[in-house]
């Protein structure tokens, strides 16, 4: 099976859309789906809040920060249909600030530029094909050609289910030569030097 990498840009945003319409997620109930509106560049954990109280909402704001840049990432196709996603944003300050409650992220240095990775959605019939790996290599070889020093993510030490390692999985990023910066009461930083 051909996989097909896509940077999201704001002509994919009806694709995008729909991948997070049809695709079950987020504990696979209809009225939870993310739309992954908390990870965006527009400073989410401000005034307005990360989430949205409803799904319309969240798909009406996703539909907009899509199209505006602020949701930053990659789309899977295969055969002309999304299979996969991955949340990858450089201007997120105010997210990784957020993780960092809870995992043991560095403290930001304006000299180093990182690309944090936050999140995969994969369509259950695609599962464990190794989209998740062709997502992340995308992420690492667009930060190195843009000049980036690492690619950062954020998983569980050991792997815990589905709805909880939506950041993906130690493993995975091993697999992509990421090594482990750091480790916090089972959170780990995983980083790949971009030179």
């Amino acid at each position: 099976m051909n996989i097909e990498i896509k940077r999201l840009t704001a002509d994919l945003a009806e694709d995008y859309l729909h991948f997070f319409d049809a695709t079950p997620h987020d504990k696979g109930l209809d009225a939870d789906k993310c739309y992954c509106v908390t990870w965006r560049s527009d400073v989410p954990f401000e005034k307005d809040g990360h989430w949205f109280p409803t799904r319309e909402e969240r798909r009406s704001k996703a539909a907009e920060f899509v199209r505006s840049g602020s949701i930053q990432g990659y789309l899977a196709y295969a055969d002309g249909e999304v299979i996969g996603w991955c949340n990858a944003n450089a201007d997120c300050r105010m997210c990784v600030d957020f993780l960092r409650g809870t995992y043991p992220i560095a403290a930001y240095d304006p000299k180093i530029r990182v690309k944090s990775v936050f999140c995969f959605v994969v369509a259950p019939k695609m599962q464990r094909k190794g989209v998740s790996v062709k997502l992340l290599e995308a992420v690492v070889s667009d930060a190195e050609r843009e000049g980036f020093d690492f690619v950062e993510g954020y998983c569980n030490e050991r792997f815990i289910g589905p709805a909880e390692d939506f950041r993906g999985t130690m493993a995975m990023f091993e697999k992509c030569g990421f090594e482990k910066f750091a480790v916090c009461d089972g959170k780990a930083v995983m980083r790949k030097a971009c030179r």
